[in-house]
């Protein structure tokens, strides 16, 4: 069970706030064996639709409904209720039931096989006040194809086993869900996933707690949205995303145990097109060594607006050159993948107040703009190798240096700097790039100097650490 305390004045707790979610009601301790098992995805990749799907309850291209009814399924790699071809269907005060496992995980990744609720090909299904309980490793709601629409509103959803999401969509389908409580204990199984080739999840007014590893509050292959979540992944990051995929979180209060707050990369070639959007929220990472935002092997923009990055880490950003494994549990080199390429990052921050560093490995990019009455405290560094950095403020923002940090480009409104704090430290900028500064040394205040570099790299004496101009 969670419990957040409400301060209204200084060291005086008034009310404790109880969040609860299904695992207070069903113990993952019931499930260990279930939660223990490890996703087997050495096996060949199942590219095309199989068939049949098999399920308890069936609606083929007609249009059905139910109400106050508890429907249930034991059989391996069955369906609950399979509503596909065009039909349409409508469900109420349903409680359903799913046991038996999976006997290959890509029928149950990409095709549904075993979730409980299987809506496919160009259907539509609504339900309302509904709960689904799953075991052995089974998903809850899927929505499969273009043209397939899922709506879950009032939603208790609990499950155990790997692959075990809690709304899920892909190849194309689309899944909304409203007032959702969702738990899952098993290994790769997110609260709200998309998967390929594209999956489509909007979220709103939700309870997520994802416990295994590997398992993120949203997992992005295609489109996420989510709206007044408050998530936890105990072992995973808030958002995984692989690949050129969209995410916007608006309202958003959630928890990572492991990798970073995101977790954004691209599997196989890099990508382009990675999007992030937080708006008003908050990620928390519990890790010595998590950052709030990890970039690898993919070009994204992010943009912060009214955000918090709350890290025990001390690191806001990490690019490099790396992926995460098929184990979702570490970050991997090129030993584990050839293709990789360093990371490049464009963060823009607006009416936000950050604590920590920017970090770029292996030849990584990452430009940081600070606008709309932000504020920074932190520094620029290589954590191996080449990095590469750019910062700009307008005249609105504030940066106050936590150690020596080099900069390829550094722009401020300010001509006169007046809005970076040193604290005794050195800004060294790229005076071939940052030409407006004159190739000029300008105190800062703070004891401190922003001083010219007109070579194409230099060393950090004092860290040890190679910078790239």
């Amino acid at each position: 069970m969670w419990s957040r305390s409400i301060f209204l004045f200084p060291a005086v707790v008034l009310a404790t706030l109880r969040i609860e979610d299904p695992s207070n009601v069903i113990s993952p301790k019931l499930w260990a064996a279930d939660n223990a098992i490890v996703p087997d995805y050495s096996i060949p990749v199942v590219l095309t639709q199989p068939s049949p799907i098999k399920a308890i309850h069936k609606v083929n291209g007609e249009s059905s409904s139910a109400e106050h009814l508890t429907w249930s399924a034991t059989a391996n790699d069955t369906s609950v209720l399979l509503v596909s071809n065009n039909a349409t269907f409508s469900g109420s005060h349903l409680k359903i039931v799913k046991s038996g496992y999976s006997s290959n995980l890509y029928d149950a990744s990409f095709w549904g096989f075993n979730a409980a609720v299987n809506v496919a090909n160009a259907s539509t299904a609504k339900f309302d006040h509904v709960n689904v309980t799953v075991h052995n490793g089974a998903a809850q709601f899927y929505s499969y194809g273009e043209d397939t629409i899922v709506e879950v509103n009032n939603a208790w959803l609990y499950s155990s086993g790997p692959v075990s999401h809690g709304l899920y969509a892909s190849g194309y389908g689309t899944i909304i869900g409203r007032n959702i409580q969702v738990y899952s204990g098993g290994k790769r199984s997110s609260s709200f996933s998309g998967d390929s080739p594209v999956g489509h999840v909007y979220v709103y007014d939700s309870i997520a707690h994802a416990a295994g590893i590997g398992s993120a509050t949203f997992y992005a292959l295609g489109d996420i949205y989510g709206e007044n979540v408050l998530g936890l992944s105990e072992m995973g990051p808030v958002v995984f995303s692989d690949g050129g995929n969209t995410i916007n979180l608006i309202n958003c209060d959630c928890t990572a145990g492991l990798l970073g707050g995101v977790a954004m990369f691209s599997d196989a070639q890099r990508q382009s097109g990675a999007t992030l959007n937080l708006t008003n929220t908050k990620f928390t990472t519990t890790g010595a060594e998590m950052p709030g935002l990890w970039f690898g092997n993919v070009v994204a923009d992010v943009t912060l607006s009214n955000s918090q990055l709350v890290t025990h880490s001390g690191i806001l950003v990490v690019a490099n050159y790396s992926a995460i494994t098929q184990s979702f549990d570490y970050y991997a080199g090129y030993s584990d993948n050839s293709n990789l390429l360093p990371a490049e990052v464009t963060i823009s921050v607006t009416e936000s107040d950050l604590m920590g560093d920017l970090v770029a490995y292996n030849g990584s990019y990452i430009s940081w703009s600070l606008g709309g009455y932000s504020r920074w405290k932190g520094a620029a560094y290589s954590g191996y190798g080449e990095a590469i950095f750019d910062v700009s403020l307008d005249a609105t923002s504030h940066w106050t240096l936590t150690r020596d940090t080099y900069i390829r480009n550094f722009t401020d409104s300010l001509v006169s700097l007046d809005n970076v704090q040193s604290q005794g430290h050195t800004l060294y900028y790229n005076a071939t790039v940052s030409t407006w500064l004159k190739g000029k040394t300008v105190r800062l205040s703070g004891g401190g100097s922003a001083k010219p570099l007109s070579s194409s790299s230099s060393d950090d004496k004092s860290s040890g650490r190679r910078w790239n101009a």
